[in-house]
């Protein structure tokens, strides 16, 4: 652009240098040596050198309207050369725009993934926490499946006890019932009315005086050492006794609950002790 600027004043010039040269050249031309044919010669030159100013003046037409067209495409170009300018700060613009947005967009891609891996780890979560969710309605369904059946244990149980309580009171007013003779046994039996003891009483005396006579001391010694043998089979058989009254009640689904060892205990002591006790009243009766 700067060399079609510098160009317009040589295009300005060209003209007068053009017409001057033309000028010198009429001036030549118009002056030839004077001779006999000049007259003719004359009119010739004059006619040449007027059609020579028209070629000239048409030239100088043709060069103005050149001129002007070609000033009309310098100011084109001027604005094409700022509209190219303008284009090339838009795209240099447009190139830096582009380049950031390459950057965010990497970035962006970046920041994605990240995201992505984030939502990859979180549904992994997510599947983990609904497989503990249904294992834990499986077990939760299993605990109230046990709870209902250990509902309708304890409340089988519960009947049960409630039958036991029955048993263990019946039991009570049987053990009252039992000590209550006992203890009418043994008033009548101190006090000489039952006729059965009394009878047993003689039949003893009799048989007693009659085999030991003289050795009662050695007879006494033996029936001590009988006795402590007699105690230690008691205490032998009361343990077996104790052992098969377990089993007994534990057997059965209604007294499984009463076979406790205070229970058994009881139970085998009082098989073990009426004999022993109807025996030691008999005996005592006999000294009395």
């Amino acid at each position: 652009m700067t060399n079609s600027v510098h160009l317009i004043p040589l295009l300005f010039l060209f003209p007068a240098f053009f017409s001057s040269s033309l000028f010198v050249l009429s001036e030549t031309t118009c002056s030839p040596p004077h001779t006999a044919d000049d007259g003719g010669r004359d009119g010739s030159s004059l006619s040449q050198f007027h059609q020579f100013n028209l070629k000239i003046a048409r030239l100088e037409s043709i060069l103005a309207e050149s001129i002007q067209n070609l000033s009309e495409k310098i100011v084109r170009i001027e604005e094409r050369e700022k509209r190219i300018d303008e284009m090339s700060q838009k795209i240099h613009h447009l190139q830096s725009v582009l380049s950031a947005l390459k950057g965010d967009s990497i970035r962006a891609d970046g920041r994605i993934n990240a995201l992505e891996e984030e939502v990859r780890i979180l549904w992994e979560a997510s599947r983990k926490l609904n497989f503990d969710l249904h294992v834990l309605e499986s077990k939760a369904q299993d605990a109230e499946d046990r709870l209902k059946t250990v509902a309708s244990q304890a409340r089988k149980m519960t009947d049960i006890v409630t039958e036991q309580w029955i048993q263990i009171q019946r039991l009570e007013q049987a053990l009252y019932i039992t000590q209550v003779r006992t203890k009418r046994l043994q008033r009548e039996v101190s006090s000489g009315k039952c006729t059965f003891l009394k009878f047993m009483n003689r039949l003893y005396d009799d048989h007693l005086l009659k085999m030991v006579g003289p050795n009662l001391r050695s007879y006494f010694s033996q029936a001590q050492h009988q006795l402590k043998r007699v105690f230690e089979a008691v205490k032998r058989s009361h343990h077996e006794l104790q052992h098969f009254i377990k089993n007994k009640l534990e057997e059965n689904e209604f007294t499984a609950a009463l076979a406790h060892e205070e229970l058994v205990f009881f139970m085998a002591s009082a098989v073990i002790t009426f004999p022993i006790m109807s025996a030691w009243m008999l005996l005592s009766s006999k000294f009395h």
